[in-house]
């Protein structure tokens, strides 16, 4: 057999992908000491292979791989005769970008699960800022309110004294006479109970009008708008039932002031 027929029978990829007795194997390294037209293309098969192992390998060259096997059942091949040549690297490789592909894998899981961490805390803290700005924009809007009513030129600012019931109240009204607007600012009330609340009063010819109930809670602004009054000569206040009365009661008369 001349070596052009012996590259063609196949025996150098049999021997590439390990299947040669070790006759064969001793038989076909001789050659390639020999030849070096054989030498030479178990490199090209070899090159071929590990350029191509990712891919399936072309129809022409398994059919003349399985041309060339042969199987018997009593061929019995030792373990340490079998040469494995390309499968073992093959094998290696794709075991260490398996083992790569994992870690990968853990680390891209792992940076995952500490961005969603930080959303959450980023989430949380936006909302408290949120909040916090939200109850900052309105004590600021109330103070600014505040502000407009106190500074405010045509309001007219009325002291309210105590009477005899608590002498040592106190409020201030402040009442536009050309819109009529009335705000009171409590500066000190006994805090009534959870069926009383305290009623302004404007005198108005003589006679009690009525000008609204107010709060006396933590939360309540300071300054708190009543009902729109005109040609009061006189304010008073008066401890009524919750929601207040059509007339005052004036036996539970806190407050009063002249305009």
């Amino acid at each position: 057999m001349n070596t052009q027929d012996y590259i063609a029978s196949g025996i150098i990829e049999r021997y590439l992908l390990g299947e040669l007795s070790e006759q064969e194997r001793v038989e076909l390294e001789a050659m390639a000491k020999k030849h070096p037209e054989v030498k030479a293309e178990i490199e090209l098969v070899e090159a071929t292979l590990m350029n191509s192992a990712a891919k399936t390998p072309p129809a022409s060259l398994k059919q003349n791989i399985a041309a060339q096997l042969t199987f018997s059942e009593t061929r019995v091949i030792p373990l340490e005769q079998k040469k494995n040549k390309f499968p073992t690297w093959l094998v290696a490789a794709c075991f260490a970008l398996l083992i790569g592909s994992s870690v990968y894998n853990i680390i891209l899981m792992n940076q995952l699960n500490d961005t969603k961490g930080q959303l959450a805390v980023i989430k949380t803290e936006n909302e408290k800022f949120a909040q916090d700005f939200e109850a900052q924009s309105k004590s600021y809007g109330e103070m600014a309110q505040e502000m407009a009513v106190l500074m405010h030129p045509e309001n007219k600012k009325i002291m309210l004294k105590g009477m005899e019931i608590s002498p040592s109240s106190m409020a201030a009204i402040y009442w536009n006479q050309n819109t009529n607007d009335v705000y009171i600012n409590v500066n000190s009330l006994p805090v009534p109970s959870a069926d009383k609340q305290y009623q302004l009063w404007a005198i108005v010819d003589g006679k009690p009008v009525d000008a609204g109930v107010f709060t006396m809670t933590s939360d309540s602004a300071s300054i708190q708008k009543m009902k729109s009054i005109s040609g009061a000569q006189a304010f008073a206040v008066t401890l009524e039932k919750k929601g207040g009365n059509p007339t005052p009661t004036m036996t539970a008369m806190y407050l009063m002031g002249n305009v």
